[in-house]
């Protein structure tokens, strides 16, 4: 099978690159720099460099590159991949081309954290951080607090409010939110499920040190029944097909849900490391497939590190 990746420059791409060569599929990558550039586009059977996924040339470069390279099946892996082609998928559809990605009513509620909060504020097992718009009642909101896009991606835009002055110099831009916070360690899910027949898998893991934009380069691979079983009834809330990535906080024994990222994590490599092939079995969801069996799986502790090479 020939299976497009976008932004084989990003943290989970030498992984997704490696799994599906491993289960004999062709790789045809892209991204916005020179093949050069990247370690990642040495490995791809197949590289073409892309224009922005905001540029109009964008769709046009993608359906060209599956039409010549005979691809039936498009990874995004990238927020702002998937915000761009989400209003595209016609188009796609048209040409037999499946974009493995969750659906549209999910990423609604996933790409949106004010609409993600709203769904689950009322559900008595999904803890949901204290959200405000500018057109709430905000005399309830404690300080500090966080400021940022309800579209954001990757921490972009996020600002510390240390008061309610500071505060005003947000209220007249509807795009943000306001949250309080909530203290405590940041846990990651990442997690695949089959919305045919409702199977699905995860992994938690509890990332120890991070990079400034969110992503774990230490982390512990750990069990919590009642973490998998509340990832799991989102899951099921949200009909969500495929493998995504949702983040908590971990305070006084509680989980707070804090955000779902619809596509690979940045650590996706942690969890395939369990002995669970992730990436394949995103692919299963899409393309009439069961997924692999649950497996049982040791808590580890993790370190990402980079190697330097020559292309």
């Amino acid at each position: 099978m020939n299976i497009i990746l976008t932004a084989i420059g990003s943290m989970s791409a030498l992984c997704a690159i490696e799994h599906l060569h491993k289960a004999g599929h062709l790789v045809i990558g892209c991204d916005i720099y020179p093949k050069e550039w990247h370690y990642e586009a040495s490995l791809c059977d197949v590289f073409e460099q892309a224009p922005l996924a905001t540029s109009e040339t964008y769709v046009p470069f993608l359906l060209k590159l599956a039409e010549e390279n005979n691809v039936k099946y498009i990874f995004p892996l990238t927020d702002l991949e998937i915000d761009k082609l989400n209003k595209y998928r016609t188009i796609f559809e048209e040409k037999g081309i499946c974009l493995c990605m969750p659906s549209e009513d999910t990423l609604a509620i996933a790409r949106n954290k004010y609409a993600l909060h709203c769904k689950f504020k009322d559900d008595d097992m999904v803890k949901s951080v204290p959200t405000y718009t500018s057109g709430d009642d905000l005399s309830d909101l404690s300080y500090p607090c966080i400021a940022k896009p309800r579209g954001g991606r990757s921490s972009e835009g996020l600002v510390y409010v240390q008061n309610a002055e500071q505060l005003k110099n947000y209220l007249n831009d509807t795009s943000y939110i306001f949250q309080e916070i909530i203290k405590g360690n940041v846990c990651t899910i990442d997690y695949v499920r089959n919305s045919h027949d409702h199977t699905s898998f995860c992994v938690p893991r509890e990332e120890l040190l991070r990079t400034k934009n969110g992503a774990g380069t230490t982390v512990r691979v750990f069990h919590d029944a009642s973490l998998e079983a509340l990832v799991e009834h989102i899951g099921e809330t949200l009909n969500i097909n495929g493998a995504v990535n949702m983040e908590f906080i971990c305070h006084d024994g509680f989980y707070y849900l804090i955000d779902i990222n619809p596509r690979f994590s940045a650590g996706i490599a942690f969890s395939c490391r369990t002995g669970y092939d992730f990436v394949n079995a995103h692919l299963a969801c899409f393309c009439g497939e069961v997924i692999p069996n649950k497996i049982k799986f040791n808590e580890r502790l993790d370190v990402k590190y980079f190697v330097e090479s020559n292309i």
